[in-house]
């Protein structure tokens, strides 16, 4: 029998959520494992955000002495986010959020977070981002863990499946990158903080390591989804040269109240938000941008790249230099380097009148696992936490609520998966499936031929992109299921590695990603062919209305003997009835 790694919580997910729950669950003195498919600090999501993390303006000026808003409130900070998220988060969690982000955020600042701004951002009515990279916010919280002898980190593995006995986590099954061999890890209670799935899309802002990893795991397991039909795209991503593609430089994506007033335009010429949102225009919420342009990329108005034209043309040269001065420090510097990349040269370009070519791309994932305030999911000592987890957000997230999230939802998720470990018992793994497990990931490289996952990759992403992308419809997404069926019928069983060796071997980790990302795809094709209006991030051009009377509901992804079974489940509400329910 293999050798069994034994801990009381496995955290799968180092970055934002994972760490701040493995820091919670160690003060209680347990064993805290933390496994991850990449490096600490240096991979996930996190490290990438630019970052904002919210809390209400009053708290802002009260607990950290930025100049914050007296006017705001906890409460109306509560209403802007039920707000964006169009009326179907879950009630119970913003109230959290909101109530407890201020204290999560003193707290990184008191870990040594260094704050760079203090920001309002489209869709507040009150500046409420404080402003960090996402650097800043990982070194914190790295030293803290590190204070935590009980914490362990195991880097470069990748968690395959979660095992379970008698309907409770017993544990998963890993692949150890480095060395090419499978790891069991024995564990009361399991938190998953994996993050997105953007790497369904072939325009994407986060990360490759965010392949929906957890979403299908738990799935897999037995675990529900919920709202997976909301998926967030930023609507001008850089498409060309391909070494930028899905980078998020601030002139492309932030198009919001504390940036330079960019035009998107169509190949004519014309501002075409003056047809979606003639106020706001440009500075729209990210729903609404990311359909307007992809409803001029559909419809024949876009670029030659395949994107729309954003530009500042309009703006005087000294203008666009003193930007560079001001804005987003230490992110952006005055020679126009960002975040590591140099746009100088991009810059005069522009100066000059040249427009850039951008579209949009996968950026946050508002569904996830269907999991409860305090983040247990439907399957007993399973938890998640972060993105990975949904019914925070609803249809849509409000610019600066994903860092916050991770904050709260990591501290809250890491007790109560505390408090289960310290009263559960161990499940005993089964060997039996660990092996039958283990048997079908090693499958891929031990086939002499058969199909590339490099190849259905390339599907997922022209089914995901022309079907179930930014513009639905109804036939668009049966046809969409219809091909899933094919592919998981005729090529996943083909699978195949041309290359043998077994350590940090691309072509086979590609292989074991692929399956999570065909699921994690039918999963949003179910969601969004059964909610028969536009929400949100979800737009159905066969349904272009928002219909309160039939759709203040959840969607629910269910594991039904391995079929993914699809319910309607009523929105969870606190002090605020629906608008519907208020007639």
């Amino acid at each position: 029998m293999r050798a069994v790694i034994q801990t009381d919580i496995l955290i799968i997910g180092s970055e934002g959520a994972g760490a701040r729950a493995a820091i919670e669950a160690s003060r209680h003195g347990l064993d805290v494992l933390i496994l991850t498919k990449g490096r600490m600090a240096r991979s996930g999501a996190t490290i990438t955000a630019r970052a904002d993390m919210n809390l209400d303006s009053q708290s802002a000026k009260d607990l950290l002495g930025l100049p914050g808003d007296p006017r705001d409130s906890k409460e109306t900070f509560f209403e802007d986010t039920l707000s964006e998220g169009k009326q179907i988060n879950n009630q119970e969690m913003v109230k959290v959020l909101v109530e407890e982000s201020p204290l999560r955020i003193r707290e990184l600042v008191n870990w040594g977070m260094k704050v760079y701004d203090f920001v309002k951002a489209a869709g507040h009515r009150y500046p409420r981002g404080v402003v960090s990279p996402g650097k800043e916010i990982m070194q914190a919280l790295r030293r803290e863990v590190i204070r935590h002898p009980n914490i362990r980190l195991l880097e470069d593995v990748m968690a395959l499946d979660l095992l379970k006995r008698d309907h409770q986590i017993a544990g998963a099954v890993a692949l150890n990158l480095r060395t090419g061999e499978f790891e069991t890890i024995s564990a009361k209670a399991v938190i998953l903080a994996t993050g997105g799935a953007q790497m369904v899309y072939p325009m994407h802002t986060a990360p490759e390591e965010l392949s929906g990893d957890g979403q299908a795991m738990a799935w897999r397991a037995g675990a529900d989804l919920i709202d997976m039909e909301m998926t967030q795209f930023l609507a001008a991503a850089f498409i060309e040269p391909l070494a930028w593609k899905g980078i998020s430089f601030p002139f492309a994506i932030s198009l919001n109240q504390h940036t330079l007033r960019s035009w998107l335009l169509n190949r004519r010429g014309e501002r075409f938000m003056e047809h979606w949102d003639p106020v706001r225009m440009e500075n729209s919420t990210r729903d609404v941008l990311s359909v307007a342009v992809m409803n001029e990329i559909l419809e024949g108005r876009g670029s030659p790249a395949g994107g729309v034209f954003l530009s500042f043309a309009h703006l005087p040269k000294n203008l666009i230099d003193y930007f560079a001065k001001w804005y987003g420090k230490p992110n952006l510097q005055e020679d126009w380097t960002y975040t590591g990349f140099k746009f100088k040269d991009l810059m005069k370009k522009v100066k000059d009148g040249y427009a850039m070519e951008v579209a949009p791309a996968s950026h946050f994932f508002m569904g996830g696992v269907r999991v409860d305030v305090d983040g247990r999911a439907s399957v007993g000592g399973l938890y998640a936490a972060g993105e990975v987890s949904g019914g925070l957000h609803g249809a849509n997230r409000l610019s600066g609520n994903a860092i916050s999230q991770i904050l709260v939802q990591g501290k809250r998720v890491g007790e109560s998966a505390a408090q289960y470990a310290s009263g559960a018992g161990r499940h005993p793994i089964d060997p039996g499936l660990t092996e039958c497990l283990i048997a079908k990931y090693l499958a891929p490289i031990e086939r002499t031929g058969g199909v590339s996952a490099f190849e259905v990759k390339r599907k997922i992403h022209k089914l995901s992109w022309e079907k179930v992308g930014v513009i639905r419809d109804g036939k668009g997404l049966q046809e969409a299921l219809e091909e899933i069926g094919r592919i998981e019928s005729e090529e996943m069983p083909l699978l195949h590695c041309n290359s043998k060796d077994r350590i940090y071997n691309r072509e086979w980790v590609e292989c074991l990603q692929v399956e999570n990302l065909l699921s994690v795809l039918k999963a949003i094709a179910l969601s969004a062919l059964e909610r028969t209006e536009s929400r949100g991030a979800h737009y159905r051009k066969d349904y272009t209305k928002t219909d309160d009377q039939e759709w203040l509901k959840n969607i629910a992804i269910h594991n039904e003997n391995d079929r993914m079974k699809v319910s309607r489940v009523p929105v969870i509400t606190t002090r605020y009835p629906l608008p519907s329910e208020d007639r």
